[in-house]
């Protein structure tokens, strides 16, 4: 560590801290530390790609109070997925109009005295869906329990502007929607949502995301992602198009 820091003249610590993840990596002093550990073309590009990556990501820095830090991840990686498979009991974020996350934010306790969340909220949704939709290489595969769709969240006029607007993105060639119906029965999601993120590049891990109250979980463990996909796949079988639910 001392050594590198001297070859590229930074403080041992700034090293540190950018290895940590504590700090945004700078262009130039990445582009020198893979020039020192004799990094291959390829492999440095691809490197100084993702800290362009990292600088566009800095859009949700101005909302940092309203981000759990745990879904800070999730925005990062699901703007670069490859494909995106969710399970969702309620109307997932990603997939929210305004009016619908501005009615879920409302009943937040932990912002009930400011008026403002909501609204900033709903800023957040709508950016995260561009990250997410207005890429054409990604391919968006989303499996909605009937319920969340039933439950009146901002009302009737929400509920069917936010229906709308599912078969809207469902019209999409790399966007499919379906809907778990009630009458289904049981199912394998008995423990509730999550989401699959994959990535071609080999070097790119495939990721599961679960939330809980008190945390999110990431895991990159195979046996966790092959149940997962199990689940979403058996999933499937009772799911219907939402262009063909009807309720």
């Amino acid at each position: 560590m001392a050594d590198a820091a001297v070859a590229l003249r930074v403080n041992p610590r700034t090293l540190r801290r950018l290895e940590q993840g504590e700090v945004k990596p700078n262009y130039n002093l990445v582009k020198s530390a893979c020039e020192l550990y004799g990094f291959a073309p390829e492999t440095t590009g691809r490197i100084l790609e993702m800290v362009d990556q990292a600088d566009e990501d800095e859009w949700h820095e101005k909302y940092r109070q309203d981000i759990a830090p745990w879904l800070v991840q999730l925005l990062d990686l699901e703007a670069v997925a490859d494909r995106i498979l969710i399970f969702g009991s309620l109307i997932p974020g990603v997939l929210q109009t305004p009016a619908y996350t501005e009615a879920v934010g409302a009943k937040n306790p932990h912002h009930s005295n400011d008026p403002q969340y909501a609204r900033r909220l709903a800023e957040i949704r709508v950016r995260r869906a561009r990250n997410v939709f207005d890429r054409q290489a990604v391919q968006v595969s989303v499996i909605l329990d009937e319920a969340g769709l039933l439950r009146q969240v901002g009302g009737p006029n929400v509920m069917a502007q936010q229906l709308d607007h599912l078969r809207t993105l469902a019209k999409r060639r790399n966007v499919t929607v379906r809907v778990l119906p009630l009458d289904a029965g049981a199912s394998a999601a008995t423990k509730g949502e999550f989401t699959l993120l994959e990535f071609d590049d080999d070097k790119e891990p495939d990721l599961a995301y679960m939330e809980t109250y008190a945390a999110g979980q990431y895991s990159v463990k195979e046996q966790v992602l092959d149940d997962l996909r199990q689940r979403y796949a058996s999933l499937l079988t009772q799911a219907v198009l939402i262009k063909e639910y009807e309720r």
